[in-house]
């Protein structure tokens, strides 16, 4: 039961478990909300242009971005906390596991609630999108409940496995992803330049339907969860 323990080492400090990112969400939105209250009293079209060039709003990721953060915190440092105090790896992953998921499930229900009120009241009554964009979803209440828990179960999943694979590793890891992740950019950006109707292939990948979409996640975040499994057991702390 000692996964319990781990739960408590993650969730001691409030303002680190739960303050930062509620503090980050407020100013966030409040930004927005300001930037909405400009716009709009430049007159009706600029408010109409505002709303639908928002769809791609990037203030969400005040919530989703230090949730990829969360992962790399709870390997990087409450890890090798944890094994000194004497819980298994076991233990540690059951409880890790089970936060990550809670975390997931909580911020879901934040951005889910969060868009309801925004769609319901035309954007804080000031034609805003906040809540309602892309990355977390702007079909029906239910889609953005999916998508939310794929998404933000992805990035916390994620964030632990890269820092369990730097532990693992050490920077040579660091280098051969970064590598990696150049070779494959530069790659795209010459088969763009280089070869007739790549460019049309790839924008039909990047615009497949919601399901396809959400089955990458899902795989992204199984992927992420079982990799980072395997490395809680054979990590070495340094």
């Amino acid at each position: 039961m000692r996964h319990r323990s781990v739960i408590r080492m993650h969730t001691v400090n409030t303002m680190q478990a739960i303050g930062w990112p509620a503090t980050a969400l407020v100013l966030s939105l409040a930004i927005v909300l300001v930037i909405g209250a400009i716009v709009g009293a430049i007159g009706p079209e600029a408010r109409v242009g505002m709303h639908e060039g928002m769809r791609f709003n990037g203030a969400i990721f005040a919530i989703l971005g230090p949730l990829i953060g969360y992962g790399f915190t709870s390997m990087g440092q409450f890890f090798p906390l944890a094994l000194g105090l004497g819980i298994t790896r076991r233990e540690y992953a059951l409880g890790a596991g089970l936060l990550f998921l809670a975390n997931a499930v909580l911020y879901t229900g934040v951005i889910t609630v969060g868009k309801a009120i925004e769609v319901a009241t035309d954007g804080f009554g000031l034609g805003v999108r906040f809540f309602d964009v892309v990355y977390v979803g702007t079909g029906p209440l239910w889609q953005t409940t999916i998508q939310s828990f794929l998404v933000i179960t992805a990035m916390l999943f994620l964030g632990a496995a890269i820092t369990a694979a730097f532990l693992r590793l050490g920077q040579p890891f660091l280098w051969t992803l970064g590598g990696a992740l150049g070779v494959i950019g530069v790659a795209i950006f010459a088969g763009l330049v280089l070869i007739d109707g790549l460019g049309a292939a790839l924008l039909r990948v990047l615009t497949m339907g919601w399901g396809p979409w959400m089955g990458v996640t899902a795989g992204i975040a199984l992927l992420a969860a079982g990799v980072w499994l395997l490395l809680v057991r054979r990590t070495q702390v340094r």
